[in-house]
Parts: structure tokens; sequence; C-alpha cells
């Protein structure tokens, strides 16, 4: 990936990344600000958003609302990453770089990644005029485009030409060898496809070869539903029994009430009513999840009325 010129990442651990932006914060902020900018596409690529967002909101507290000079793009990126925490001011500076830019963005990343974070709340004529700049840029960018181009309901483009974008981009990332953007066009795909098993699969793949554990899980649970409505109700229990044991390993809450509703609904129509009750049981015993609560509260209504009519 081209990262504006500066080469790819080196071997630095994500923490000592974050420790030299640190470091440069106290004595050249100018410095500070081009770090967050290099590292870009190696903290989104490998699912270290949170540390993105703790360099970039030092960063941010130091600059104030002052862009330096000449690092408008950077002090963009810098808004992106540290979006939730951003004052209002901040965000509008970004937006009129943004508006401002004429040409393509230097970093290939920052399409993306404006597009993914600030995207959504744009109108859609705007997102197409930032896409349409972006098509002179590199491969990486030309097929970031793509991908934003058919992403679900960032652009007005119709479900069958959003598809086409998303294939285009997908092709474009396995000629460049580029998991994670393979896999961003893969997640967006089986949104939109009408036999999704092979896509999700693929995506599910490329997950755990990036160690993204949360989405590994959530893309095990979403084939696993997949197989249980085909009736293969053992390789749904597999994957939702996998999904459970990340999620438990990774103290993911949300997904662990996902993969055991998932579980009892496999055990029902598997005739094992006691687990399917095992299950719902220890969903309705995680703390404040109230949706999850609410399905398990209607599955466990399917469950006895199913064993009334037996």
């Amino acid at each position: 990936m081209n990262l504006g010129g500066s080469g790819a990442p080196n071997s630095l651990e994500a923490d000592q990344v974050v420790s030299a932006i640190e470091r440069a914060c106290e004595s050249d902020l100018r410095t500070a600000l081009r770090l967050v900018a290099r590292y870009s596409a190696y903290w989104w690529s490998n699912g270290l958003q949170d540390e993105a967002a703790a360099a970039a909101e030092r960063v941010l507290s130091m600059l104030g609302r002052t862009v330096p000079v000449g690092l408008d793009e950077e002090y963009l990126l810098a808004v992106i990453h540290g979006a939730g925490s951003a004052e209002q001011e901040q965000l509008e500076l970004a937006q009129q770089i943004v508006l401002t830019t004429t040409g393509p963005f230097q970093y290939s990343v920052t399409v993306l990644l404006w597009s993914l974070v600030f995207g959504p709340f744009e109108p859609a004529e705007v997102v197409d005029e930032v896409l349409e700049r972006n098509e002179a840029g590199d491969a990486w960018a030309r097929a970031a485009v793509e991908l934003c181009r058919g992403y679900p309901g960032l652009t007005a483009a119709a479900p069958a030409d959003a598809a086409q974008a998303l294939r285009t981009a997908l092709g474009r990332f396995r000629m460049l060898e580029d998991r994670w953007g393979m896999f961003l066009a893969l997640c967006s795909l089986r949104q939109v496809v009408d036999e999704p098993l092979d896509v999700t699969t693929e995506a599910l793949e490329l997950a755990e070869q990036l160690c993204l554990a949360e989405e590994t899980a959530l893309l095990l649970c979403e084939r696993a539903d997949l197989y249980r409505r085909l009736g293969k109700l053992e390789d749904a229990h597999a994957d939702y029994s996998r999904a459970l044991s990340i999620g438990e390993h990774a103290e993911l809450a949300e997904t662990v009430a996902a993969a055991r509703l998932g579980l009892a609904r496999t055990a029902r129509h598997s005739g094992n009513a006691p687990a399917a009750r095992t299950h719902l049981s220890a969903v309705l015993n995680l703390p404040n999840l109230e949706d999850a609560h609410f399905e398990a509260l209607h599955e466990l209504r399917v469950l006895n009325a199913s064993e009334a009519t037996a």
C-alpha cells in the first residue's frame, strides 16, 4: 500500500509506535502529525483502531484548532482516527480540508478511511465527488475507490452496480495481494449477493489470517446462520461453538450471546431441548444485553410452543 511516499511501516510494535508519537508531541508536533498519517494504514490493516485513536487524540489535544501549514491531509487523518473525541471545530476543519482538496489525496488510505468514518454522514453526491477525485490515484487507491462505490449505503449506486464495484475492488486487491482490502470487499459483498456462503467463508479465512478475533467470531456466527437455514446443523453447531470459544476468551459479551442464541436454535432444530434451555439461560444471565435478552425470551417461547405441540 502506498503510504504517501513514506514507504511501508517497519516492524515496530503498536505500543512503540504510540510511544514514538507521544515523544514527538513534546518536541515537534509536525513530526507527530506525520507519524499519525504514516501509520494510518498500518493501524487499520492490523485491527489497531484503538491505538490509532489514542495517538491521534494526543496529537489533536496539542494542536487544538490549528492546522499546521502544509499538513492539511495529515490533520484530516488525525481527526478521522480521533473522531470519537475530536472537538466540533476540529471535525469542521477536517471536512473543510476534504471539500477544498482539488486532486487525489496524498495518502492512498485517506479516501477509504474518510469514506468509512465520515462518508455515511455525508450526502451521496459529496462522497461520489471525493471518489471521482481519487480515481487518478495509485493502484491501491483505485481499488479503494471501487470498494467505497459498492459499500452498502455509502453511495447512491444501484444494487447491481454496487455488487459489480465490489467485485472489481476484490479483484484489484487480489492482484495487489492486500488481504485487508480483500477482507473489506468480501465483507461488503456478502451483504449484496444472493448466495453469500462462499463469500462469507473466504472473508472468515481472511479474518483469521489477519488475527481479527471479534470479526472472526461474528463471521462464524453468520456462516453458522447460513448452515442452519440450509439444514446443515452439525456444521452450524461447529461454527457457533468456535465463535463462543473466541467470544469467551476475548470477553466479547455480545458475541457470546449471539453464539449461544445460535446454539440454542440449532439444539431446538436437532430436538435437544435441554441443551437449548441451557444456552438460553446463559444468555439471560449476561448483564446489560437487552436485545440479546429479548431474543432469548422469544426463542424460549418458540421452544415451549414446539414442546407443547410435539
